[in-house]
């Protein structure tokens, strides 16, 4: 019941769509434009660098809040801890992908992932974050990025699995890492229109520093 409890107030808290918010501050709807997504990328590219900045904050905090709760309400038992932050974490990333005010239309949960690990595990995210901009800078490409640094993840937790080095009991490391799993792969799945582009050249570069094509 715990799981099922924290899996709904993960969905909750990810159902607060940042991007689509700020945009309707500056008299647009966001998911209107770009990839039609409310995440930080399309945000950036619609609104500006500044807002694409503001988005991915929020939308990482959005991820935070809940995962510290989880942490400190179960500080006393570390393997249920583990595994509520991963129950936790799925249901923002569900929230954040399909906010069920907005027609289950919103982010690809980038985000999600930067606030899940930034709780979970601090050496875990700088790796994350490396990976995403070695495979940024040379290409430009933040769907690529995002699917190289998710797919990273997925290979790294099987390993951790496999060779027993995943800190947690033997009675909840299959559940872990299949809950854990899910997060980078529904990502991944999230950018399948994305991967279509890449693999036909239309996919956009980004522009790091740009304000908006409708601001």
């Amino acid at each position: 019941m715990s799981r099922l409890i924290w899996l709904l107030i993960g969905y909750l808290c990810g159902s607060f769509q940042t991007g689509y918010f700020l945009g309707r501050l500056k008299g647009i709807d966001v998911r209107e434009y770009g990839s039609h997504s409310t995440g930080a990328t399309n945000s950036l590219r619609v609104m500006g660098t500044g807002a694409g900045i503001l988005v991915l904050l929020g939308d990482a905090l959005k991820a935070i809040l809940p995962c510290v709760a989880v942490r400190c309400i179960y500080a006393d038992n570390p393997d249920l801890m583990m595994v509520l932050l991963l129950w936790t974490g799925a249901g923002v990333m569900l929230g954040h992908c399909y906010p069920f005010y907005l027609g289950f239309r919103g982010g690809k949960g980038v985000a999600i992932t930067v606030g899940l690990l930034l709780v979970i595990s601090p050496p875990a995210f700088f790796i994350w974050i490396a990976v995403f901009f070695l495979v940024l800078f040379p290409f430009h490409y933040v769907s690529l990025s995002s699917i190289s640094a998710m797919a990273f993840l997925a290979v790294l937790l099987v390993v951790l699995t496999l060779t027993g080095r995943l800190p947690v009991g033997e009675a909840v490391r299959t559940e872990v890492c299949l809950v854990g799993l899910f997060l980078p792969l529904f990502s991944i799945w999230r950018h399948r229109a994305n991967i279509g582009r890449l693999m036909n050249g239309t996919e956009s570069k980004l522009k790091f520093f740009t304000k908006g094509s409708r601001t």
